[in-house]
């Protein structure tokens, strides 16, 4: 029985000694593999400071072994350029090098999915319609891109695509974390940064460089409250096409009822009333007012709905470029004023007593109409610009308009997608009051409009506006 036993332990033995021999050997072949790709990285570390350290956390990227060999090659090359290197790569705003994607901005944000970039590009159905018929492009959906962001120290992170559709409201938005790296130069120092991106789809694997490039800084952020306890709100305005006029009125009406910082995204400024007007508001109130320069005439580009000029673009690019600095953030038109209404003073006040810090995505306000009192003419009090648009147009549809048109005010920590008229992907969307708020829409300031409600048996007049 002593022997049976004795004999089992010694077979039971030899196959764990057999079994640990195999493993070893192969352990040992796999890790040559391994220590190969490993040192290839660290030597690769140790000739560029910022790059790769083991504290870091650096590994190999990728999905297969050719696509972390191209990786690396490209990261190599990337880290050993200078900054005004001639490396003949398209700087956005510009089409990929490999034609697939057109990219308008790019911008950075520490609220978005962590800490990211985030590229704006024109949705790819559209990218044809959009350029110039000489310049040939071949438009790829982003479920078949992988892409890669490399900075300038050569470190690499992964590109996480989306393409929005909300009707006929349609971007492509490619994100990628930021490297520690990026994040000390953009927030630390206060620097701009280099970014490529680059591809190893199969259609490109040939290409050993990057498919295009980006500079991105942040806006240097600026307390106009004194009250720093206040949630701050910020206006952005849709794409201005030479409305410049109508401005400082929006502006002022919009600083007497809460709003403490704009920004002007400006497509055409032919007689230079825009800079006049910023160089003054930069001199009495610095920091108030900020100019996005949104204007792609120089690509030759021409927006599949000319009316808009890649508004709903520039939606989000506001959403990541100014997305950090505020608790509450819209993009409306120059006829869009939001008035709170009896007992409310100001957006700060509505909102506080209202939603207080209920976590919630967007408000969303109805517009009512203020129409010409005739839908075919002017008056001559309408027809005097020198009139402050709130004293041209006292007369309005009878009811809200129910059928959309609804802009909105969002909280960019709680939104990720977002439309003309609509929050898309975010936490809870809340309809504001009409007896609290209201959304005055200037539909007659550039010239006389017939809609909903403003025929003239059924427009009442309403000079509450005016008279505040």
């Amino acid at each position: 029985m002593r022997r049976t036993s004795f004999t089992i332990r010694l077979l039971k033995g030899l196959f764990i000694l057999t079994l640990f021999t195999l493993l070893s050997h192969y352990i040992t072949i796999n890790y040559t593999s391994v220590t190969s790709t490993f040192n290839s990285h660290i030597s690769y570390s140790n000739r560029f400071n910022y790059v790769s350290r083991r504290a870091e956390g650096w590994k190999p990227i990728g999905h297969t072994l050719d696509e972390q060999n191209l990786l690396h090659n490209m990261s190599s090359i990337v880290a050993e350029w200078s900054e005004n290197a001639n490396d003949n790569i398209p700087t956005v705003p510009c089409l990929s090098a490999d034609g697939h994607l057109l990219v308008l901005s790019v911008a950075a944000s520490h609220i978005r999915y962590g800490v990211s970039l985030t590229f704006m590009t024109v949705y790819p159905d559209d990218m044809k319609a959009t350029l110039p018929k000489r310049i040939l492009s071949h438009p790829l959906s982003s479920n078949k891109q992988r892409l890669w962001c490399i900075f300038s120290d050569g470190s690499v992170t992964p590109v996480y695509t989306y393409d929005s559709k909300y009707g006929n409201e349609r971007i492509s938005l490619l994100d990628c974390p930021l490297s520690q790296f990026a994040i000390d130069q953009l927030w630390k120092l206060n620097q701009t940064i280099r970014v490529y991106l680059a591809s190893t789809n199969t259609t490109t694997k040939k290409r050993k460089i990057p498919i295009l490039k980006a500079f991105v800084s942040v806006p240097i952020v600026s307390v106009i409250s004194s009250n720093s306890s206040q949630e701050s709100f910020t206006l952005c305005t849709s794409p201005l096409q030479n409305s410049a006029k109508y401005l400082v009125q929006w502006i002022e009406f919009h600083r007497l009822v809460g709003f403490s910082k704009f920004v002007i995204y400006n497509t055409t400024d032919t007689n230079n009333h825009l800079s006049t007007i910023i160089n003054i508001y930069t001199q009495k109130y610095p920091g108030l007012v900020d100019v996005v320069q949104w204007n792609f005439h120089t690509l030759g580009l021409v927006d599949v709905f000319p009316g808009r000029y890649f508004q709903v673009e520039a939606l989000h690019d506001c959403l990541i470029r100014y997305g950090d600095q505020t608790e509450w953030l819209g993009m409306f038109d120059l006829d869009e004023y939001i008035v709170p209404l009896h007992p409310y003073q100001t957006i700060v006040d509505y909102v506080y007593e209202n939603f207080g810090r209920r976590i919630i995505g967007s408000i969303s306000f109805r517009s009512l109409f203020f129409c010409s009192k005739n839908s075919s003419e002017y008056t001559s009090e309408e027809k005097d610009t020198r009139r402050l648009t709130i004293e041209r147009f006292i007369f309005r549809a009878p009811h809200e308009y129910k059928k959309g048109r609804k802009k909105y005010l969002y909280r960019p920590r709680f939104v990720q997608y977002l439309s003309i008229h609509n929050q898309i992907i975010g936490l809870s969307k809340e309809e504001s009051s009409k007896y609290h708020i209201t959304l005055a829409h200037y539909i007659s300031m550039n010239y006389p409009r017939l809609m909903s409600g403003c025929n003239i048996n059924e427009i009442v007049q309403d000079t509450n506006i005016r008279n505040r």
